[in-house]
């Protein structure tokens, strides 16, 4: 098959996605009214041994955030900056150009699998419901062979949406070409305190890595594969960018190779307690931001986590924003993507 010829069946694909897609937006949009926040800027999480987050006001629609315990100085941490304007939604193709999920059954014509939209509100404008728990993002940038990139929410409330990070994870997606995927934590993750026992996260102390992240990342190579199915293609790539909790998890993922990545990026987190006995030999280029109003506590473990990769050679970046607290912005995907394509 010709180039011509192959990125026509590719374009027809996304334009009968994206109006799936944008039926499947509309629907909600009537049945569930207004979104209820989102996590640019996020609410806090600790890693359990000592890194902590305060609380953030959320960026755009903005419910205020949860608030993160201090795990060695045992108090609540301080206030972090507001979202800066993050739940803004994205434009043009980037908010539209979406796909759909699989339904796991028969084939259809083609060889291609049976599949229809998951219905539910943890996906916003212009992403799709894979299953329960994950969305998808395909830009029409996004060509054959794309590479896949998993985005990691911070802590999130029970009835909070992801609607902000969503919007800028997607403009990012159609700024570098690749698919996005936006799974969801789960409760009862965040142990360092009850009050954000009910909150979805991620796995961020040992002993809760070690129980939950073995099934989480089997439920994301289950829904990557499925949607390689569905669009026909095997992906150029993974990638892994986490914010604030999320990203405390992403440096576990990275560093103990709990899944082969081609890069992974940290944002609003880092790791003060890192178990250099257990590092993956495989070294995937880390990206790692923080803002200079961020927790203290918050900046630490992010210069922690670049000075013990540079003991070890690992390739990374540390960027400390200006002027920025607990948030994270489009830029951030772009310097991750600049810091993972510029490792040997």
């Amino acid at each position: 098959m010709d180039a011509a010829h192959g990125g026509r069946i590719l374009e027809g694909r996304a334009a009968v996605l994206a109006a799936l897609a944008l039926a499947l937006v509309a629907c909600d949009d009537v049945a569930a009214g207004a979104p209820r926040g989102d996590d640019t800027a996020d609410g806090g999480d600790a890693e359990g041994a000592g890194d902590t987050a305060g609380t953030g006001a959320a960026g755009g629609a903005g419910a205020a955030g949860d608030v993160g315990i201090a795990g060695d100085a045992g108090v609540a941490g301080g206030a972090g900056a507001a979202g800066g304007g993050q739940g803004s939604a994205a434009s043009g193709d980037a908010a539209t150009g979406s796909g759909v999920s699989g339904g796991g059954g028969a084939g259809g014509e083609g060889g291609a699998p049976s599949w229809a939209p998951v219905e539910t509100d943890w996906c916003s404008a212009g992403w799709t419901g894979l299953d329960e728990h994950t969305c998808f993002h395909v830009p029409p940038t996004a060509g054959r062979g794309a590479p896949i990139l998993h985005v990691l929410h911070g802590v999130m409330a029970p009835n909070a949406l992801p609607v902000g990070l969503q919007a800028i994870a997607a403009e990012a997606a159609a700024a570098l070409g690749v698919v996005a995927v936006f799974p969801r934590g789960r409760p009862g993750l965040c142990t360092w305190d009850p009050s954000v026992g009910t909150s979805f996260c991620w796995p961020t102390r040992r002993e809760t890595v070690d129980a939950a992240a073995p099934a989480l990342i089997a439920e994301w190579m289950n829904a990557e594969a499925l949607l390689g199915r569905i669009l026909g293609q095997t992906f150029g790539g993974r990638y892994v960018m986490g914010f604030s909790n999320g990203g405390y998890f992403a440096s576990y993922v990275a560093l103990e190779g709990l899944v082969d990545l081609d890069g992974a990026g940290l944002v609003g987190a880092g790791r003060m307690v890192i178990e250099e006995h257990l590092f993956s030999q495989e070294r995937p280029p880390i990206y790692i931001a923080v803002g200079d109003q961020e927790l203290a506590s918050t900046v630490a473990s992010a210069e922690n986590l670049a000075d013990v990769l540079t003991q070890h050679g690992w390739e990374h970046e540390l960027v400390v924003h200006p002027g920025r607290g607990h948030e994270i912005r489009a830029d951030d995907f772009t310097r991750a993507w600049e810091t993972w394509r510029a490792a040997p």
